[in-house]
C-alpha cells in the first residue's frame, strides 16, 4: 500500500477539515481520519473518474473523540493511467466539505536483474566438501570467531550475576540474576541462529 493521505478533524472547531489539498499514489493507499475533541460522521466520496478506477468499501464513517480511523482506498491493478479526480470530504452530515486532487499515476517500472548461466553455479569456498558424500556437519568457525567475544562476556555476566545472588540474601538479587540469566539464554539462542 502506499503512502496514507492524513485528514485531521475538529481541530481548531467542530467539522473543521484539515488536509492536503493534492495527493499522487500509484498503487491503493489509505485515507487516515485523525478526530480532535468531539466525534463526528465523515462522508468520503470518490468523483465520476476516480470511481472508474477506485473504490472505497464504505462511504460513511463515524469516528470517536481522540481517535484515528483508517479508511482503505483500493485501486484497481492495470487501469487506465494516469487518473485525475476529486476525493470530498465531508463532516457534520454537510456542515463543512473539503476536496483533495488525486492523481493515480503510472507505477514505475522496475530494472530488470540481469541474470546470466553462472548464477546456478556453486562457487567454491575454503572448507567445501567436494562431493555430496563428505557434505557432513562442519562447525562453523567463522561464527565462534564473531561470536566468541561476546559469549565470553555473557559467561563473565553469568558468573557475575552467580555471585551476586549467591551472597546477597534479597529476593531482588535473585530477580536480577533471573533476568541476566534469561538475557543470556536468549542472546545465545540468537547467536546460534
Amino acid at each position: 500500500m502506499s503512502e496514507s493521505l492524513p485528514v485531521r478533524l475538529n481541530r481548531d472547531r467542530l467539522h473543521d477539515i484539515e488536509t492536503r489539498a493534492s495527493f499522487e499514489t500509484t498503487d491503493s493507499f489509505a485515507v487516515m481520519v485523525h478526530n480532535g475533541d468531539a466525534p463526528v460522521h465523515v462522508h468520503l466520496h470518490l468523483d465520476d473518474a476516480l470511481s472508474a478506477v477506485a473504490s472505497i468499501p464504505a462511504n460513511n464513517h463515524f469516528v470517536d473523540a481522540d481517535s484515528t480511523r483508517q479508511v482503505g482506498v483500493e485501486v484497481e491493478e492495470g487501469g487506465p493511467r494516469p487518473v485525475e479526480g476529486q476525493l470530498k470530504i465531508v463532516t457534520g452530515h454537510g456542515a463543512e466539505t473539503d476536496y483533495v486532487s488525486v492523481t493515480i499515476a503510472e507505477p514505475e517500472e522496475e530494472e530488470p536483474v540481469a541474470v546470466d548461466e553462472t548464477l546456478a553455479e556453486r562457487s567454491a569456498t575454503p572448507g567445501d566438501a567436494d562431493d555430496e558424500e563428505d557434505a557432513g556437519f562442519e562447525f562453523p568457525t567463522a561464527a565462534l570467531r564473531q561470536n566468541g567475544p561476546v559469549a565470553v562476556l555473557g559467561l563473565l555476566a553469568l558468573a557475575v550475576a552467580a555471585g551476586s545472588a549467591s551472597l546477597a540474601d534479597g529476593v531482588a538479587v535473585f530477580a536480577g540474576s533471573l533476568a541476566v540469566l534469561g538475557s543470556l539464554v536468549a542472546a545465545g539462542y540468537l547467536l546460534a541462529r
